[in-house]
């Protein structure tokens, strides 16, 4: 599994992953609504320039995974828009590894000592995935996020690093 930069070229394949409202919502947040266009993509990346999209693929094949480095809202690197691809490859350790290599990502970009994400607290894969990835609860710390008539809760969760 290797780990590359996103491109304007995977927007096609990012695209083709998010089936409907409520998936765009749970992977995204409020940051994009459906149906997801490259432009909100790249209105989003000329907003945050410090931020970066990442794919994962099998051996420079067909991209499994979706995410980003965020820096700039806390002190600390943030795991954001987490997102296994297609619906078959979810459930078979991808999610894990993905952010295995993400973590990693953000201690060789920025020497960090502990990386945060926010998952919502209704998504017990994510949640389960996150805590095999090393990921613990930051005390009781929550966050809402409202799209119009639904609003969710997101847990915070932070991996401490040696």
């Amino acid at each position: 599994m290797d780990l590359r930069k996103y491109t304007d070229d995977d927007f096609n394949v990012l695209n083709s992953w998010i089936t409907d409202a409520d998936l765009l919502f749970q992977f995204a947040g409020t940051a994009w609504t459906f149906p997801l266009t490259r432009k909100q993509m790249q209105d989003y990346q000329a907003l945050h320039p410090d931020r970066q999209f990442y794919i994962a693929h099998h051996d420079h094949q067909q991209p499994f995974a979706f995410g980003e480095i965020i820096i700039g809202d806390i002190n600390t690197p943030r795991l954001g828009r987490l997102l296994v691809g297609e619906k078959e490859s979810r459930g078979k350790g991808l999610g894990l590894h993905f952010v295995n290599m993400l973590v990693k990502e953000c201690k060789r970009l920025f020497s960090c000592h502990t990386v945060y994400l926010y998952v919502f607290e209704d998504n017990i894969a994510g949640l389960r995935c996150y805590q095999k990835a090393g990921f613990e609860f930051d005390n009781d710390k929550k966050i809402n996020f409202t799209l119009g008539e639904k609003s969710r809760t997101a847990l915070i969760m932070k991996r401490l690093l040696a």
